[in-house]
């Protein structure tokens, strides 16, 4: 249930805030509009919630609202009817003794009008109208001018406190929703009716059978009789004494009994029997080991015995945790629901009562929390008017809730990542991404005395640009941070940065002489290559002469042969000539 008191500080500055109470026994105390079918509750038009108070409870409370003295108050005690159907399961008989009051909420969907006005200053501000009747001409002496007008609807909700016999209170609520939540386990609608339980309402039957049977064992144990032996009167005659004390008043290290009897006659007798314990039923065993193992198979989450099993490694706990979440994912979504709704409600009410300047804290995404300032006027340079920041009470809200793994859970996980990529980024010679990642990390451990390291690296990682300034006092930090590097540069930074040119230069020295030693290579390579072109040439040349000299000579060979040839003819024919 959520609502709205006043607090105060120590200056004595009192403020409107809203806060949350839970309904107990909901189930028997809360009753909804029947014809209501969502989830939330949210098209409810009326809820009834019941709630016990003492005698004196009671009379102070009637006191408080209706003014009355004690006598009044206590003749108008008159408790308020519960209903005669309910879904509890009171492990005790009997009726509490109390007075019954009722808390019940109404909305109402009416018309109404919002009037614009600008006062002297030319702001503009937004009033409804019946609000502006009781103080218009007020407004008009003082310079006010009305602009327009136009008609709303909008939802007011009337909460009435009634006892038995009359109403205590009635007033409006802030906000346009009935600010109670229901939280439900599992729902379903059969044959029109509505029907919920939990995981109680199907492990209350075994366990009252668990329960009834562990009263009839410890009843069968107070009343079975204790395990004695057996004696014939002769035995233990005159002995009677070492038998009548038990328990920690016998301190006899033996007992005696009678060979004879008083006459002198041997007693004929074996050894003393013994009475025989009550015996448990075997039934009774059974049955209860199948009662427990029936609680266990309703209420257990499906987690093991024993979870300080040393030898379960990190993987197996996060399947657990997955096996967790698979097993209770229906209560999980209408928890997620019902979260959903509780932000309508404190969004409703908060842009209504929130409306002086104030400082509020608001949980950033990863769970950190800042502070900031909602309402606060501020001067703007440019127009020269008064303008309200961060002003919530013309604003509307979307809401979104999501289910999943709980937040330490996944900032441990992500701790992990962390610590493993900066391993890896200083492997890899990524001085400043690891450096980045162990700052992350650092905002993300808790612990004793840690703040001003986490402040430390928050700041570092803003100054670095890695992370978006959220707060005033960041943006400013920013802000000098540039300021100071267009304005001075720091020395150690001109020196790093000279050293950075002189590494440049030497970079670009030995890169140029590497290119000198390239084409100087590049160079021989070539003359090598020409040189043997040439030499390859001119043994060319010298075989191409070697072979026409040859051809030369076996020419002048071949002529000197045909010369021979033809002067041996001439001889044969001057030979022939001479012989005719």
């Amino acid at each position: 249930e959520y609502f709205t008191e006043y607090e105060s500080n120590n200056s004595g500055d009192i403020k409107q805030v809203v806060k949350t109470r839970p309904v107990y026994e909901a189930n028997n105390n809360c009753l909804w509009d029947p014809n209501a079918k969502l989830l939330d509750k949210s098209d409810a038009m009326f809820v009834s919630l019941l709630t016990m108070y003492s005698e004196e409870g009671y009379i102070d409370l009637a006191m408080d609202l209706k003014g009355y003295d004690r006598e009044e108050a206590l003749q108008s005690m008159s408790s308020f009817s519960q209903p005669q159907q309910s879904y509890a399961f009171p492990w005790a008989a009997g009726k509490n003794e109390g007075v019954y009051i009722v808390s019940f909420y109404h909305r109402e969907l009416i018309k109404d009008t919002i009037v614009t006005l600008h006062d002297p200053m030319g702001q503009e501000f937004l009033v409804r109208k019946v609000d502006l009747e009781e103080i218009e001409d007020d407004l008009i002496e003082d310079g006010y001018e009305f602009i327009s007008e136009k008609k709303i609807d909008r939802w007011e909700v009337r909460k009435y406190i009634a006892s038995g016999s009359e109403i205590l209170s009635s007033e409006v609520i802030a906000g346009e929703n009935i600010p109670i939540v229901p939280v439900y386990g599992e729902r379903a609608f059969i044959e029109g009716e509505e029907h919920y339980e939990g995981v109680t309402r199907l492990a209350k039957d075994p366990q009252r059978l668990r329960n009834f049977q562990m009263s009839y064992l410890a009843d069968m144990v107070s009343r079975s009789p204790r395990p004695k032996p057996i004696f014939n009167a002769e035995q233990v005659q005159g002995f009677e004494f070492m038998y009548q004390q038990t328990g920690s008043e016998n301190n006899l290290p033996y007992y005696l009994t009678n060979r004879k009897t008083a006459d002198g006659s041997e007693l004929l007798a074996p050894g003393p029997s013994v009475m025989p314990e009550q015996q448990v039923p075997q039934a009774l065993m059974l049955s209860m080991q199948e009662s427990r193992e029936a609680v266990n198979d309703v209420a257990n989450a499906g987690l093991p015995n024993d979870l300080s099993d040393i030898d379960l490694s990190g993987k197996a706990f996060k399947g657990i945790e997955a096996r967790l979440d698979q097993q209770s994912i229906v209560y999980q979504e209408n928890r997620k629901h019902a979260r959903r709704r509780g932000g309508e409600i404190f969004a409703s009410m908060a842009s209504t009562i929130y409306d002086t300047p104030r400082k509020v804290t608001i949980t950033k995404p990863d769970g950190t929390r800042v502070k900031s300032s909602i309402m606060e006027s501020v001067l703007d340079k440019d127009t020269g008017e008064m303008v309200v920041l961060n002003d919530i009470t013309n604003m509307e809200f979307e809401v979104y809730a999501d289910i999943g793994p709980s937040y330490s859970s996944k900032r441990e996980q992500t701790i992990d990542q962390l610590e493993a990529l900066g391993a890896q980024a200083v492997a890899m010679g990524d001085m400043e991404l690891g450096n980045m990642l162990l700052q992350t990390q650092m905002t993300m451990v808790d612990g004793v005395a840690l703040d001003s390291i986490r402040k430390y690296s928050r700041k570092k990682l803003v100054l670095a640009g890695v992370q978006e300034p959220d707060t005033p006092e960041e943006e400013e930090m920013v802000a000098q941070q540039a300021e100071q590097a267009q304005n001075q540069q720091d020395p150690m930074q001109l020196a790093a940065q000279a050293e950075m040119v002189k590494g440049e230069a030497a970079i670009s020295e030995t890169q140029r002489k590497v290119q000198m030693d390239q084409m100087t290579t590049g160079i021989n390579q070539q003359k090598i290559q020409i040189d043997t072109f040439k030499a390859q040439t001119e043994r060319m040349e010298m075989q191409v002469d070697a072979q026409f000299k040859g051809a030369e000579i076996d020419y002048k060979r071949s002529r000197t042969m045909g010369q021979k040839i033809d002067n041996l003819g001439k001889e044969v024919s001057s030979y022939r000539s001479l012989s005719h």
